[in-house]
C-alpha cells in the first residue's frame, strides 16, 4: 500500500470519529408568530420588541400585522400564526376546530360603538335600516343592544355581514350603520358619523386576550412563559414612559404619535391573576364571566354548538 493511502485512510478514519464524539447542536425554535392590528393593547408587543425584551428572556418572536383584524382567525386555525390578541367570542369559535389556550388578558377590549349615517340620529331611526356587523359573532351583542334603545328588535332591521374596519366606509352606501371599535369610530365620527351607543370599559363582555393554539403552548412552555415576563415587562415600560412608548409605536406603525389613541386599558400581571380568579374588582368583569357569556351567545344563535370547557381553555398557569 502506497504511504499516501494509508495516512488518506487514517485522516478519513479520524474525522469519522470526531464526527461521532461531537454533540449535535441544539435545535433553535422558529420564532413564535404573533398576530396584531392596528389596536392599542397589541402595541405592547412592538414595545417589547424595540426594547430587546424579548431577547432578554430568551424568547424569539416575529410579530406578524393584519391590517384586517378578522382575517387573522383563519391564520390561527391554520398554524399559520401561533397566537395573537382577539376577543372571547372570535376565540370561542376557533377553537370549535383548533384547540386554543387563553394565557393571558391583554386589555378591557375599550369600547364598542354603533354608528351610523348622518340622518340616523337615534336608534329608533334604524328601523328598515341595514346594520353592518360580523355575522354569527358576539359583537351582534351590540347592534341588539343599540336596537333596545329605540325599542325595535332584531326583526326591524336587516343585518350585513361586515368587517368593522370597513363599516366607516360602507355608511350611506352598503349600510346605514355598523358596529366597529376605535381608531375606526372616532375618525367616522369626527368625519359626521353619528354615535348611537358606546358601551364598554372596565365591565365589558368583551376583553382582548392573549391566546396561542394549544400545541404550541404543549411543546414550547417556556417560551409561553418568556413571552409573557416580556410582555408585562413592556406594560410598565408604557405605563412608566408613556411619551417613550408612544414613539416606538408610532416608529414602527409609520405614523406621528398624534395619531395614536388610547383606546383601551392595558392589564399588567397582578391584574391578569385578579381576572382569572374569582377576585376581580367589582367594576371589572371576571374573565369566565366574560367567556361564559359570550358562549351563551353563540350557543342561543347557533354559532356554537354546545358549552366549551372553559377551565381548560384558560389557562393561568404560565402568570409570572
Amino acid at each position: 500500500m502506497k504511504p499516501y493511502r494509508i495516512f488518506s485512510i487514517f485522516f478519513l478514519a479520524t474525522l469519522i470519529l470526531s464526527a461521532c464524539g461531537a454533540s449535535a447542536p441544539e435545535t433553535e425554535n422558529p420564532p413564535l408568530r404573533v398576530e396584531y392590528t392596528f389596536w392599542w393593547g397589541d402595541h405592547t408587543m412592538l414595545v417589547a420588541q424595540e426594547l430587546g425584551l424579548f431577547e432578554k428572556h430568551n424568547v424569539n418572536v416575529e410579530p406578524t400585522f393584519y391590517e384586517v383584524y378578522s382575517d387573522a382567525l383563519p391564520a390561527l386555525a391554520a398554524g399559520t400564526i401561533d397566537g395573537g390578541f382577539f376577543g372571547p367570542g372570535d376565540v370561542l369559535l376557533t377553537n370549535i376546530n383548533t384547540d386554543l389556550k387563553v394565557v393571558a388578558v391583554n386589555d378591557d377590549g375599550g369600547f364598542n360603538y354603533i354608528i351610523g349615517s348622518p340622518e340616523i340620529q337615534t336608534p329608533a331611526d334604524l328601523r328598515g335600516k341595514r346594520i353592518g356587523v360580523p355575522l354569527g359573532t358576539t359583537y351582534e351583542i351590540f347592534a341588539i343592544r343599540a336596537l333596545e334603545e329605540g325599542g325595535l328588535t332584531r326583526g326591524d332591521v336587516t343585518f350585513v355581514d361586515i368587517t368593522v374596519e370597513d363599516v366607516p366606509a360602507a355608511l350611506g352606501n352598503t349600510i346605514d350603520a355598523g358596529y366597529t371599535w376605535d381608531p375606526f369610530a372616532s375618525d367616522a365620527i369626527e368625519d359626521g358619523a353619528t354615535l348611537l351607543l358606546k358601551s364598554g370599559g372596565s365591565s365589558t363582555i368583551t376583553p382582548d386576550v392573549l391566546v396561542f393554539r394549544a400545541d404550541v403552548v404543549q411543546q414550547r412552555p417556556d417560551d409561553i412563559r418568556a413571552f409573557l415576563s416580556a410582555w408585562f415587562e413592556a406594560i410598565e415600560f408604557r405605563y412608566s414612559n408613556p411619551e417613550e412608548a408612544n414613539q416606538i409605536i408610532a416608529t414602527a406603525l409609520g405614523i406621528s404619535p398624534s395619531e395614536l389613541s388610547e383606546d383601551a386599558y392595558i392589564f399588567n400581571a397582578q391584574e391578569n391573576v385578579a381576572l382569572f380568579s374569582n377576585e376581580s374588582p367589582a367594576d371589572t368583569v371576571n374573565l369566565l364571566e366574560a367567556f361564559t357569556t359570550n358562549a351563551n351567545y353563540l350557543i342561543n344563535n347557533g354559532s356554537l354548538g354546545n358549552q366549551p370547557n372553559l377551565i381548560e381553555l384558560l389557562d393561568a398557569s404560565f402568570l409570572p
